[in-house]
């Protein structure tokens, strides 16, 4: 609208200026309304080629050099200026409206007597807050005071279009609001009416779930926007403040086919009735997107509007080939919803060809095209309210489909029922009868495994038992300097014993890992001083057989690391003595590799190779099975229970890993491995301490030792009081509460199974006395039995630790410096 304020000082300004004749021909308003003429023939034009040409110099500049303006078509790369003169010989004001043409910059300067007394704007990009008349971009006012002449300066600049034009043309107040009135009426309703139809399709959507209705939201979405666009309502009445942005909306054509084919797709269900076409469709909205998006990259960067325009028509023209081929091709389909998009798009269509061929983007505002999708809105929203009616038919059948399904499969589920109840009648009758003989047969299993841990255990305690006298008298004879020919006769008592708790060994750990009862240890340990160790027990063995025994150690393996250091020196044990049992010439070698290191693990390759009898390929299975080697003479030459390779392959397995084994028959063979073991940030926990130390820390320390084997009791007593402990033996439970109570211990041996009253009873009845003195004294459980074994139950008891028989005399050294050692004074 006009600006008020600004149009009262003009009006004022113009009541108090007289008339001021100019070289143009003087247009009478009134004359001009009542002809309806073209007011180009009043005009002169000056042509500014330069772009430098400003008001002052269109009015005094000498060269300035106005000429008749005889209606020829404006250059693109020049502005324009334009003169008349305006004369109301009426006794009162006049209000009009001139019409100047469709440009981007127009600029009109009011003149009397030489002097610019206002200047107005108009035109295509500058914005609503610049304007003085909002609505219509091209008018600009006029207002003449009684009996007054105005000249009018109109200066005019293509900023995007290209296509500056003069269309002169006056309006009367009433006139132009009828004009405009008529102009947005139509527009206006039309857009009402489409925003109307957007929101019920939404509803629909949302209240049915048909996907048809929400992509014919997004086509009337598209269509709202196109007339937005091509009725200049996007930029007087959304964009009025950024005019420059409409440009970007030349491509709203194929946007609103996009839309369009949307619909199509899913309104005719073409993937599945006519898949070929769907695809051709899906071609063509690719190819829309790409051309809207090259479009509106080049408006960007090269605001080539014309060329952008024609490259918008040549794509929307292939679009509307399609649509008529495609409607020839759905007529001759049977399909139920044909009938509404032919009626509905054969009017759009044929509007859009003439729409198309006329078009102007500058001019057109597209209002034929209005009615033709006014016409197919309507038949689509009845079309679509078709399908509606359809698609809740066809769920209706589903259902009742699926309700008469449910009645037969009720009906069918209720005999399968009697007949079910029948056959489960039946089959419990069976299953009752099967479920007492499976209760007796797990009971006998149960029994089985009962009688087997109850054999082990009590052959384990039965053998230990001598085993412990055995080993220990021998220890001890070692230790009191024997003579020469009484050594090598030592030695092998002492070897042969080893072999047959080895033996025993090998018997109890592999049923402990049948029955899943071993765990693994994460603690540290130096892996230098575990192969230390390995090396110093085989490299005589191994001398003693005459053959060479080397370890080797790749130095990037870290030192110290985490893992079950005892399980591990096991499996090395079983690999080192097999591969030096087999190997009757040569050498064996432990090689220690690493694989690869990530952050705080590393992967470890053990490798043992020999050069001994080897074993054929189809052998190398076999020899991991348990109690059974290669070949049967191999027993007999080499001895053996062929248990070791068993057990190694088993806690191999416990490491998440597997052995792999490379072998012929005369070369010798490979047994390897490979462990994920972490690095330890830590210091190692060691007992191997200096034996003198722990000796000497220990001296005159009391102990009970509480045993019914007097060999046993002998030989435990030797050991302490050959380390300058004090010791008191005794046979019984009952004699060990006597014992306590008649002298201070630092230190109780209990053995575990003993008649009468064995350790446990023994332990639990000195921690349940009142006396500080004796019920915190530490009780090493001392048995024949297994740890895994007895352990819970040495816990309850309240006993400190554990010693098994047959023992070390290192092992009780440990033990007893652990619990008895007080600090040493040195002179």
């Amino acid at each position: 609208m006009i600006g008020s304020h600004r149009h009262i000082v003009f009006m004022g300004i113009l009541a108090l200026l007289g008339s001021f004749q100019l070289s143009a021909a003087t247009v009478n308003p009134e004359k001009a309304l009542s002809d309806k003429s073209n007011l180009n023939a009043y005009i002169e034009i000056l042509t500014d080629s330069s772009y430098s040409i400003h008001i002052k110099d269109a009015l005094s500049a000498p060269e300035i050099h106005w000429e008749a303006y005889d209606g020829q078509k404006l250059k693109p790369d020049h502005i324009y200026w334009a003169k008349l003169t305006f004369e109301n010989n009426l006794p009162r004001v006049m209000s009009y409206f001139l019409y100047v043409g469709k440009n981007d910059y127009i600029d009109a300067f009011y003149v009397s007597n030489n002097e610019v007394i206002h200047h107005s704007k108009s035109g295509y990009l500058y914005t609503s807050s610049e304007k003085e008349i909002e609505v219509g971009s091209y008018y600009i006012p006029m207002m003449l005071s009684a009996k007054s002449k105005i000249d009018v300066y109109i200066r005019i600049e293509e900023g995007i279009h290209n296509s500056p034009e003069f269309k002169l043309q006056l309006y009367s107040g009433n006139n132009w609001a009828n004009h405009m009135f008529g102009h947005y009426a139509v527009d206006i309703t039309f857009q009402i009416f489409l925003w109307l139809m957007i929101f019920y399709s939404i509803f629909q959507y949302g209240a049915s779930n048909i996907r048809e209705y929400l992509f014919y939201s997004i086509y009337l979405f598209t269509v709202s926007l196109i007339f937005l666009y091509f009725t200049g309502m996007l930029r007087e009445f959304i964009l009025k403040s950024i005019p420059q942005l409409t440009i970007y909306f030349i491509p709203m054509p194929l946007v609103t086919f996009s839309g369009y084919w949307l619909l199509v797709i899913s309104l005719l269900d073409l993937k599945k009735k006519l898949p070929t076409i769907e695809r051709n469709i899906r071609n063509i909205l690719i190819v829309n997107s790409i051309v809207i998006v090259l479009c509106v990259v080049s408006l960007f960067f090269i605001q080539n509007f014309e060329s952008t325009t024609i490259v918008i028509q040549i794509i929307t023209a292939g679009n509307f080939a399609y649509v008529l081929w495609f409607l020839y091709q759905i007529s001759q389909a049977k399909h139920a919803m044909a009938k509404y998009y032919i009626g509905g798009t054969t009017l759009v269509v044929l509007l859009g060809i003439f729409e198309l061929l006329t078009w102007d983007p500058e001019n057109s505002t597209a209002e034929i095209m209005q009615l033709g999708f006014v016409v197919e809105i309507i038949i689509f929203s009845i079309g679509l309210n078709k399908k509606k009616k359809i698609i809740e038919g066809e769920k209706k059948k589903a259902l009742d489909r699926q309700i008469n399904q449910l009645k037969l499969n009720e009906s069918l589920a209720q005999w399968q029922k009697e007949e079910l109840e029948k056959i489960i009648d039946n089959r419990t009758q069976k299953i009752k009868s099967k479920n007492k003989d499976l209760k007796r047969a797990i009971a006998k299993a149960n029994e089985a495994a009962r009688v087997k841990s109850d054999f082990l255990s009590v052959m384990s305690h039965e053998i230990r038992t001598p085993m412990n006298a055995v080993i220990g008298i021998v220890h001890l004879l070692l230790s009191e300097n024997p003579k020469k020919s009484q050594m090598d006769n030592l030695k092998t008592l002492k070897f042969s014993a080893e072999n047959l708790l080895v033996l025993i060994n090998d018997i109890l750990d592999y049923s402990k890992v049948e029955s899943g009862n071993i765990k693994l240890e994460h603690i540290p340990f130096d892996l230098r001083e575990l192969t230390k160790s390995i090396g110093s027990t085989y490299e005589t063995h191994a001398a003693e057989n005459g053959i060479q025994f080397n370890i080797l150690i790749d130095q990037n393996i870290p030192s110290t690391l985490k893992s079950d250091p005892a399980r591990l020196t096991q499996i090395l044990n079983n690999l080192i003595s097999n591969a030096i049992k087999f190997t009757p010439k040569g050498e064996v070698k432990l090689l220690i590799n690493m694989i690869k290191k990530t952050g705080s693990k590393v992967k470890v390759e053990f490798l043992v190779q020999d050069t001994g009898i080897g074993i054929s390929k189809e052998k190398q299975e076999l020899i991991f099975e348990s109690f059974t080697q290669a070949h049967a003479n191999t027993t007999r030459k080499y001895g053996g229970t062929g248990l070791g390779l068993a057990i190694t392959k088993k806690l191999i397995a416990l490491f998440d890993s597997y052995i792999v084994v490379e072998s012929k028959p005369g070369e010798g063979s490979k047994f390897s491995f490979t462990m994920l073991l972490e690095e330890a940030t830590g210091g190692i926990y060691s007992m191997e301490e200096d034996q003198s130390e722990k000796i000497l820390s220990i001296k005159n320390r009391n102990v009970l030792i509480v045993d019914d084997n007097t060999i046993n009791l002998m030989m435990a007593k030797k050991f302490v009081n050959k380390w300058g402990m004090n010791c008191e033996t005794v046979e019984s439970g009952k004699l060990a509460l006597n014992a306590i109570f008649n002298d201070n211990y630092d230190l109780i041996l209990m053995d575990l199974q003993m008649p009468e009253m064995d350790g446990y009873e023994v332990t639990e009845t000195i921690r349940s006395l009142d006396s500080p003195d004796i019920n915190n004294i530490p009780i090493i459980a001392v048995s024949a039995d297994t740890f895994d074994n007895v352990q819970d139950k040495i816990l309850e008891a309240g006993m400190n630790d554990f010693l098994s028989k047959p023992f070390n005399p290192n092992e009780l050294l440990n033990l007893v410096h652990k619990y008895c050692a007080s600090p040493i004074t040195r002179s």
